[in-house]
């Protein structure tokens, strides 16, 4: 077996893991709800998951679209034979994933307390990509029937708890995986070997750099 049918493989296989986390349960959001004060109030806890496959939102459309892209990208490849073109586009989309996960990842806050993150403006703005899931589930909370008694309110109109399930580390770890090999094999079109992982060794330790760097700014 060639390298080019090897990348080709992975990349099916990356390509069709990436649809089975969208198809399984992805992201898992939480809303809270109170009625009345002191120790006469009443708590109530809301969960839903959602999945990414019929989530109407385009971070979750590019890795559905795009796992399905890439599983075409490499049967014909596979078929007709390996083209440049066809190599770039591969890393171009699986660099993508890696972008849209990071950028997915800083709106899952969940923590082992109760409560929700509260934002300072509205959670469109927020956490643009979960905001939609999440009013969907608080127009369902105000459907419920303890939702009509006196009383009742929202713990934060503004406010979230979000964590992925099995389907988003499927997506995440396949993305990173992907991105590396794709990265790889687009280095070696103009490099050698051992240069190729020479640059994307650069590459990984650029990112995971990048990354520390804002996770410390983010505690600030």
């Amino acid at each position: 077996m060639t390298a080019d049918r090897r990348f080709w493989i992975v990349c099916a296989l990356g390509g069709t893991l990436v649809l089975v986390g969208c198809l399984l349960p992805t992201i898992q959001i939480a809303q809270e709800a109170i009625i009345g004060a002191g120790d006469a109030q009443q708590g109530f806890d809301y969960e839903r998951t959602f999945r990414f496959a019929g989530y109407r939102q385009p971070g979750a459309l590019l890795f559905l679209v795009g796992g399905a892209a890439l599983v075409l990208m490499s049967a014909g490849a596979l078929l007709r034979g390996s083209h440049t073109v066809l190599i770039l586009a591969a890393a171009g989309l699986s660099i993508a994933f890696v972008v849209e996960a990071v950028r997915i990842s800083d709106e899952l806050q969940w923590g082992d307390d109760a409560g929700l993150y509260a934002c300072d403006v509205p959670l469109e703005r927020c956490v643009p990509f979960i905001a939609r899931a999440t009013r969907d589930l608080q127009d369902e909370i105000r459907r419920k029937p303890e939702a009509r008694r006196p009383g009742f309110e929202l713990l934060a109109e503004d406010g979230y708890r979000a964590r992925g399930k099995a389907g988003w580390s499927l997506i995440l770890w396949s993305s990173v995986l992907l991105a590396c090999v794709t990265a790889y094999r687009a280095f070696l079109l103009v490099l050698r070997p051992r240069w190729a992982a020479v640059a994307l060794g650069v590459c990984v330790f650029l990112v995971l750099t990048f990354l520390f760097l804002r996770a410390l700014s983010g505690l600030e």
